[in-house]
């Protein structure tokens, strides 16, 4: 009998060849790099070729499955992982207050414009759902992005640390939508009390991973410091899980605590080599998941509005902060369109609706639709404009 772990690392091995290939495309044709892995999973998807090529050959070759998943979230994880890294505390530190203002205001008003002009056409539930999807940022593709620019600089900075602040912001308004669904009565006091619990707990576990962990990785040998800092990013994401975060937003906190040792440079060596290899798989698998058959007419224009109030109102959010701290016009919109995309935070935020019997499936299909489109969008429009930020 075929084992099903051997099919499953057959599949992953040839969806990053296929990546590796897509990149050739993209790379030829002057597009973004994670344009082509998000087109060649949709591709392969089961729902698409991936089925026929299962049909074809008898076998349940190209499936979403667990190991498929822990593979995604491993690149997830450590493409983040290697964002903080490089960034370190200077990037929170050079943004400060335009930073976290521009992800405060870049999330809060697509979530409040989008659940108003929503509610026309779904219920109030769904549509402020809905709403906490198009605020968020993927910080996973913006990351993908500067990475493959290879750029540095203020308008860097801008970008990375509002978009680790975006994920927190995120996290608080799908909390309160989430406990607005399941009851009649609306409690302020339980509201405030949960922006409380995330915000303090963000706080208390970040000031303590970046006092500590450089302490630890000073003193040992550099020949265990990237097993042990997988250590520590695994450990520290259980923790935060466990809590109710984004395993996104631990694996950044580790990359800053630990781009402050004396051993960040053998570290981001040794992460680099396995993004070369695994980092494309995330964005292939996001592809692999979509699935175009479930929507309808309707799901299809929910989709387009979905789309255009998430670009429109991020790119609304994030200017004016961005200008204030880089009073440049160009720069300020090339990080206002690599805010865009919104990846893996709205897919998640869609997966938690659907799990929680708010959205249906035609509501589900549309936001991941429209998680997939702004992430091609955006990537698309940064590329054009990224140089303005150096």
């Amino acid at each position: 009998m075929l084992s099903a772990v051997y099919l499953s690392l057959l599949e992953i091995s040839l969806l990053i060849l296929s990546a590796a290939l897509a990149r050739s495309f993209t790379i030829k044709y002057n597009l973004p790099q994670v344009m082509g892995e998000l087109a060649i999973g949709m591709i392969l998807s089961p729902y698409l070729m991936g089925g026929m090529i299962n049909s074809f050959i008898g076998i349940k070759l190209f499936t979403i499955n667990n190991d498929l998943l822990l593979f995604s979230e491993f690149a997830v994880v450590l493409l983040i992982f290697s964002t903080g890294l490089e960034s370190g505390l200077s990037a929170l530190r050079s943004s400060g207050i335009y930073g976290l203002l521009g992800a405060l205001f870049g999330a809060i008003l697509p979530f409040i414009i989008g659940g108003l002009i929503l509610s026309y056409y779904v219920k109030t539930s769904v549509a402020f759902l809905m709403g906490a999807a198009l605020g968020a940022t993927s910080l996973a593709i913006a990351s993908s992005l500067i990475r493959e620019s290879s750029i540095k600089g203020k308008g860097v900075d801008f970008m990375i640390s509002a978009g680790a602040f975006d994920d927190v912001i995120s996290l608080i308004i799908l909390s309160i939508v989430t406990e607005m669904s399941g009851t009649q009565v609306i409690y302020i006091g339980h509201l405030i009390e949960r922006i409380a619990y995330y915000v303090i707990s963000w706080l208390i576990i970040f000031v303590v991973s970046v006092i500590i962990i450089p302490r630890i990785f000073n003193r040992i040998d550099e020949k265990y410091s990237f097993e042990l800092s997988l250590v520590f990013i695994f450990g520290l994401t259980v923790i935060m899980t466990t809590l109710g975060f984004s395993p996104i937003i631990a694996a950044y906190i580790a990359g800053v605590a630990m781009a402050e040792s004396n051993k960040v440079d053998v570290l981001r060596k040794y992460t680099d080599g396995l993004l070369e290899l695994f980092g494309s798989i995330f964005f292939v698998t996001i592809g692999v998941e979509t699935n175009l058959a479930t929507l309808s007419s309707f799901g299809l224009y929910l989709t387009g509005l979905l789309t255009g109030i998430a670009i429109l109102f991020k790119i609304i959010g994030i200017y004016p902060f961005a200008y204030l701290f880089t009073k440049r016009f160009r720069s300020s919109l090339s990080i206002s369109l690599g805010m865009i995309p919104r990846g893996e935070l709205g897919l998640i935020i869609a997966s938690v609706g659907f799990s929680y019997g708010i959205l249906n499936t035609v509501e589900f299909s549309s936001v991941v639709l429209m998680s997939l489109l702004t992430s091609i969008v955006g990537a698309m429009l940064f590329k054009k404009y990224y140089h303005y930020l150096i």
